[in-house]
């Protein structure tokens, strides 16, 4: 799901990153993981806000990663067309995904429109530092997103928003 270089240890020690670290290296480190799981070539000097907890040891791996950065539309897509991530719609339409993201998403709601069911999954999982889902929002999930592993982006008027999850 993410590439998080030496977060995994198995050592039982829990790895944080908050925007509001005072630690020089902690703050380095954060920033650069936020670089690197965008792929942006640089960071924006400003509203950049992100919290990621790393663990691993004798439960396996949980990760929660939230990030949000102000973002146009256009810059927004150019990050999507770097991960690669999908719509929602096209991971229904992909047969080898459809039932894992229908798992993951609708949770067993299939009457639900998908655009509820997604705001929803948001909902849930944002950060209180991230906008809330409404409309216009586009959303995009990485293709490897399962129940247990997953990662999106939401766009909302100006800010471009990252999280994910795993548990293995």
């Amino acid at each position: 799901m993410t590439d998080t270089d030496d977060l995994h240890p198995y050592d039982d020690i829990v790895r944080r990153f908050h925007h509001d670290d005072t630690d020089e290296l902690l703050r380095a480190r954060g920033l650069a993981l936020v670089a690197r799981l965008l792929r942006l070539p640089s960071l924006p000097p400003l509203g950049l806000r992100y919290d990621m907890y790393f663990y691993s040891g004798g439960i396996g791996i949980s990760d929660q990663i939230h990030i949000s950065l102000p973002c146009t539309p256009t810059e927004a897509n150019a990050i999507i067309a770097r991960l690669g991530f999908a719509t929602p719609e096209e991971a229904i339409a992909d047969e080898a995904w459809r039932d894992d993201f229908e798992f993951l998403v609708l949770d067993g709601n299939d009457t639900e429109p998908l655009h509820i069911a997604v705001a929803a999954f948001v909902e849930e999982h944002r950060a209180e530092f991230q906008p809330p889902p409404d409309e216009p929002m586009r959303t995009w999930f990485s293709r490897e997103s399962g129940p247990n592993a997953w990662s999106l982006v939401y766009e909302r008027e100006g800010v471009l928003s990252f999280l994910a999850l795993e548990q293995a």
